[in-house]
């Protein structure tokens, strides 16, 4: 007789997460909204939303329910204990104020793209545009330069996992959308050690990413810098600006061994 070895699971802890996770991903919702996504009765909801809020993770607000500033502390501390943070920190303060750019620190989650750490040079533009990226991972990777740096890093299977669960939707008519297409240009990525984003998840803007590895070579992260279309062009986007990134992708990478071998 077999013996069943696969985790227990506790559906009410599940049913928990799943609507922590609707709110960060919509925002305020109604308990029938959450009652609807979730395939709940109201009923049931309301009492999930009642002990949440008792534990302060949520509050209501004019007939809605949202998360509560009690998660924020949970995520500077899960940010401030990343090995990438701690060491990477500076480097990316460096990159943005060096280029006048928006500089990131990203890591890959489950096929996508979780920031970090972002700071805004002296000249950065887009300043909304990467504020609202940056309360939710981004889904499609493929058209950012940390992405694609990210995504050369990976291995082949993870690659077309990744694809097959989040496609290559067109962002913007640059947008490498075609499988091949992509394979190809991982394929550079790999060979000359950084990322190029040319307005392809959003006009006007174009990124520089590289990855960091650690003493294995196994991917940690990706650093990158985003700015302007208009100025950054022909070798100060192709050559001066890879440059620049790929130091501080490189700098932080002995940071982070040097920091392994004090432990």
């Amino acid at each position: 007789m077999g013996t069943d070895t696969a985790p227990r699971r506790i559906k009410s802890v599940q049913r928990a997460c799943r609507l922590l996770i609707c709110l960060r991903r919509d925002g305020p919702r109604t308990v029938s909204g959450l009652a609807t996504e979730l395939g709940l009765s109201p009923g049931t909801v309301h009492t999930y939303l009642a002990t949440l809020q008792e534990a302060g993770f949520v509050e209501q607000r004019d007939g809605a329910y949202g998360l509560s500033l009690e998660l924020l502390p949970l995520g500077e501390r899960v940010r401030s204990q990343n090995p990438l943070y701690q060491v990477a920190r500076d480097e990316v303060d460096r990159l943005a104020h060096a280029s006048n750019g928006v500089a990131h620190l990203l890591i890959e989650y489950e096929g996508q793209l979780l920031v970090l750490y972002e700071v805004f040079g002296e000249k950065a533009v887009g300043k909304d545009f990467h504020a609202a990226k940056r309360d939710q991972p981004q889904e499609h990777i493929h058209c950012t330069a940390g992405g694609k740096a990210i995504l050369a890093r990976l291995p082949p299977e993870r690659v077309q996992e990744v694809i097959e669960a989040h496609g290559l939707p067109a962002i913007t008519e640059q947008t490498i959308s075609e499988r091949d297409e992509l394979l190809d240009e991982l394929e550079t990525v790999r060979d000359q050690g950084y990322a190029l984003n040319d307005q392809e998840q959003m006009r006007g803007i174009r990124a520089v990413g590289a990855p960091v590895v650690d003493s294995k070579n196994g991917l940690i992260g990706a650093l990158s810098v985003s700015g302007p279309a208009s100025n950054w062009r022909g070798s100060y986007f192709r050559e001066e600006l890879p440059e620049l990134v790929t130091r501080s992708a490189h700098n932080a990478e002995i940071a982070l061994q040097s920091s392994s071998t004090r432990q």
